[in-house]
């Protein structure tokens, strides 16, 4: 069976509810204040198992209390934990404000994330040609060069979320199989503004795929998605399933999703369509992860 393989982040979420985000130097009142399970490689990973794909974690935890609930917590979304390590200091932290809005801002320490490595996993775990190895940007970029050689020494898919922004070895850029960018990420990459409507995100998808990506998806949120494939371009509607409460995990539970799906062996066009359905689900529910076992499971045609 193919499997998801994520190579990434894992943090303990700490969210509080405020009417509206203060101003600089305003102090608020918060409410309904929780702990969960975080970082956008633990997210996805959750994401990938909830929507049916076999999904394995590569990461690390502190020695503190957080890393193991986490290891614990994501386990229990049926991801396979086995070589997430446990390494001297803390665990990485988000601290996660969400307004009445749904919207969200999000402040996040590494801590045993700047750790994460694949080296350790390489005596046992060995990709087939059909899994997808997931990436994201908040482990180091040396790591993820690393990853992407493993990968493709197998044969397999390398899918690169660059989020947060940051600058990328262009060499490594034109390996990657999947670029997966929100709209503010896909500005950032290409030096330019983001784009605001579709019609500018299928042109910033396809500047995308210029710089190597075999394909690219550009998230746009309530606009849906602009994507690149070889020498096609196009944009997958949103879907809407509802009124937002908490849009914390949306996007990772999109790129999860996609993955899954391509693993399953789906089109892309028809994986981008997964994946705009998953982020749409998990919108309704409060939290990252523990809004994911709603999601759909990706079923091959």
């Amino acid at each position: 069976m193919a499997r998801v393989i994520v190579v990434g982040s894992i943090n303990q979420d700490i969210t509080v509810t405020v009417d509206r985000f203060p101003s600089p130097g305003e102090t608020l009142s918060g409410s309904s204040l929780t702990y969960g399970l975080g970082g956008k490689g633990a997210n996805q990973a959750a994401a990938a198992a909830h929507s049916g794909a076999e999904t394995l974690f590569v990461g690390a935890v502190g020695t503190d209390l957080s890393g193991q609930r986490l290891r614990a917590d994501l386990a229990a979304h049926g991801v396979d934990v086995t070589h997430v390590r446990e390494v001297d200091g803390p665990t990485g932290t988000a601290l996660i404000t969400v307004a009445t809005s749904g919207e969200n801002t999000i402040i996040v320490d590494a801590g045993a994330n700047r750790a994460v490595t694949i080296e350790p996993a390489k005596a046992s775990l060995f990709p087939a040609p059909s899994d997808i190895v997931v990436l994201q940007a908040e482990v180091p970029s040396h790591t993820n060069t690393e990853v992407l050689a493993w990968a493709h020494s197998f044969g397999a898919r390398v899918l690169l979320n660059l989020a947060p922004a940051r600058d990328t070895d262009p060499a490594a850029m034109s390996h990657i199989d999947i670029l997966v960018v929100n709209e503010t990420e896909a500005g950032l990459t290409l030096g330019l503004p983001a784009p605001a409507t579709p019609t500018e995100a299928i042109g910033v998808a396809r500047a995308l795929r210029g710089m190597g990506p075999r394909h690219v998806v550009v998230t746009l949120g309530a606009q849906g998605a602009a994507w690149a494939s070889g020498t096609e371009v196009g944009h997958c509607p949103a879907v809407n399933l509802g009124e937002a409460v908490d849009t914390t995990g949306a996007g990772d539970a999109c790129v999860g999703a996609l993955a899954a799906a391509l693993a399953l062996g789906k089109p892309f066009v028809d994986a981008v369509s997964d994946g705009m359905r998953a982020g749409a689900t998990a919108i309704l529910s409060p939290g990252a992860a523990s809004s994911y076992g709603a999601l759909p499971t990706v079923t091959r045609d």
